[in-house]
Parts: C-alpha cells; structure tokens; sequence
C-alpha cells in the first residue's frame, strides 16, 4: 500500500510472480528482455566459480521495461538491486529516467549500470519496410564490441566476415545467440 498508486496498480494486473520474487529474494539483478537474463547470468557466473546468482540468492527478473516499478519496490524495501541497461544511444535520456537514483539521488542499495560510450556505425537495417539506422548501444553491437568478431563466430558457431553481418544475425536471433553465450564453456583471451 505505500507503493504510488500506478506502480500498485501496475503489479495488481502483472501475470507471474515477478513481483513475489523481488520482495522474497535477497539481491535482484533487474534487466530488460530474457537474452540480458541469460547474458548477466553467464557474466556473473564466470566471475563467481560458475555458480548462478539464484546460489547466492540473487534473482536475475527480466522486467521489460518496468524497471522503475520495481525500482519503487526495491526502494521501499531497501532491496539491494541492480538495474542492468541498455543506454540505446541516449546516456542523458537514461540518467534522466533514473534521476532518483543516481548522482546525488544515489541509495546504497540501489545501483544503475550502463554504458556511458556511444557507439555509432553507417549500418542500415529495415524496421516495419523501412530502412533505419542500426542501434550499436543495445546488448549484441556491445557484446561484439568487446569480444572481436573472431570471438564471438567462434561463441556462436558462425562464419560472418563483417561485423555488421554478424549484427544483423544476432539482432535477428537474440535469444539464441545469449542461449548460445550461456552455454559456451571457453573463456576467450580478452572477451568479457
């Protein structure tokens, strides 16, 4: 009850038990789609002897994009939770958007990661029959960036000869490729 009346509202109709999860966990790791799900599990999991974050307690919630309603939860409850995002070619508009939670707004227990680079190239992709600019600054561009395009061919099991060959692959598939990022068992020489 001591939640806004539009976030109460918001998880009243939500299906699931996404909302259960965030009060009952110990740590709540909040990112957008289930290829973030998969990639922060894996990334938490090669710096933690190969454990999930749920042996530690911590649940990783794909929350769309109703991050700062279960920000509003977390708040309340002192949760410690970390929201993992993409900046989508707009660091401000994502400082903006979590304002009470950053800079001098900052709580201990609650932290914003992304990205402050960004990234920009002249690849074209086609969105509703139009062509459009491709986004470098979501989880995919990010991951080929700082992993090579040899690295992530090998990740994957693919042969693409460009980058952006291998963005438009893995834009088309996100949820195989983090599967496939998950479930790959070799570190690579300064991948992330």
């Amino acid at each position: 009850n001591d939640l806004s009346k539009s976030t109460k509202r918001f998880f009243e109709k939500i299906p699931g038990y996404d909302t259960l999860r965030m009060i009952l966990c110990k740590k709540a790791i909040l990112v957008e789609g289930d290829a973030d799900e998969l990639v922060v599990q894996k990334a938490y999991m090669m710096k933690n002897n190969n454990r999930l974050p749920i042996e530690d307690g911590i649940d990783v919630i794909s929350v769309g994009t109703s991050f700062l309603r279960f920000l509003e939860i977390a708040d309340k409850l002192e949760k410690n939770t970390v929201v993992v995002t993409d900046n989508d070619g707009n660091y401000e508009a994502i400082c903006k958007k979590y304002e009470k939670y950053l800079f001098e707004n900052a709580k201990n227990y609650i932290k914003i990661c992304v990205d402050k680079q960004i990234d920009s190239g002249n690849f074209k992709v086609q969105d509703k029959g139009k062509e459009k600019d491709f986004n470098y600054n979501t989880l995919e561009p990010k991951l080929v960036k700082e992993n090579g395009l040899e690295n992530m061919n090998k990740i994957l099991n693919t042969k693409y000869k460009t980058e952006d060959e291998l963005h438009r692959y893995m834009k088309n598939n996100k949820s195989e490729c983090a599967l496939k990022l998950f479930l790959y068992n070799e570190v690579s020489e300064g991948g992330q």
